[in-house]
């Protein structure tokens, strides 16, 4: 039995990139069963996003009244989703026309579900791909270094019990990624980049974290919270780390938050991260 795809895009204020996004899925050489995009209570019309693609057999759009999240937005798009397999799609990310084909293949091979490589959006030689043909334990233990939800397709059954935890407002897919791990399900990963990535986008997450004090941006450790166990205590205080200094240019009174990551990761693996990003940008402008 051919497998049949639904597509899930969550959207909150950004009908032109939605737009990019929508033209990639309907680009796709594997052509998906349905489309469904959930707005998550915009504030910008998508009066032209509709117009366009509404008069589509296989295109849904649901309007939530109230903002609850992308990762409410998601489980309310695997609820209605008709397909064998749910391949998500951020709305400021695209997908190369052979994205869905190559999921497809990895499904038929016996993936429950699939991760992807990926190109950074305006510099495409730019390029985050793990080697492995399985997500590796070892690899998530020092996080994220897979995709994130752009990158990520399930099979619908398994979507319907392992949902989106609704109460981590960040690192929904690295959680995700563990604890179908953990389950033993075939987690496969496809290593080439299949999708551009839009990074950091600063009229979305880069904005708000900018914005937050650093006693405010304790919640975004929620997921390393969760999975403490699983991290070891090594990676946990790396990953506290990288969570808290992210985006450290663009924020202001840069000091208290390092001071908050040495207060809770610790001196040396604020130094080092702090260290390695340094290296990471000489690298960059040598090159």
């Amino acid at each position: 039995m051919s497998i049949k795809f639904s597509v899930v895009i969550t959207t909150f204020n950004r009908p032109a990139e939605l737009k990019e996004a929508l033209d990639g899925v309907y680009a796709q050489i594997e052509q998906p069963l349905e489309v469904i995009v959930v707005n998550d209570a915009s504030s910008l019309p998508y009066d032209d996003i509709l117009a366009e693609f509404s008069a589509k057999p296989d295109f849904h759009y649901y309007f939530l009244k109230t903002s609850s999240g992308a990762n409410k937005a998601r489980n309310i798009g695997v609820d209605n989703a008709k397909g064998d397999v749910i391949a998500f799609l951020d709305d400021d990310d695209i997908w190369q026309p052979e994205y869905l084909w190559e999921h497809k293949k990895a499904y038929e091979k016996g993936a429950d579900a699939v991760v992807s490589g990926y190109a950074v959006l305006g510099k495409e030689d730019e390029l985050y791909v793990q080697p492995s043909r399985r997500v590796e334990w070892d690899v998530l233990r020092t996080g994220n270094q897979y995709c994130g939800m752009s990158g990520f397709s399930i099979r619908k059954s398994l979507a319907l019990t392992e949902r989106f935890d609704e109460t981590l407002p960040n690192g929904q897919d690295w959680d995700m990624y563990v604890r179908l791990l953990q389950q033993d399900y075939a987690l496969f990963n496809i290593p080439k980049p299949i999708f551009l990535y839009r990074f950091m986008n600063m009229d979305g997450i880069g904005a708000k974290v900018a914005k937050m004090t650093p006693d405010e941006a304790v919640v975004r450790l929620r997921s390393a919270d969760k999975h403490r166990q699983f991290l070891g205590d090594r990676n946990y205080r790396k990953r506290v780390a990288a969570q808290l200094l992210v985006y450290l240019p663009q924020k202001k009174d840069k000091m208290k938050w390092v001071m908050k990551s040495v207060h809770i990761a610790g001196l040396a693996t604020t130094l080092n991260h702090l260290a390695a990003v340094m290296v990471k940008k000489l690298r960059q402008r040598v090159s």
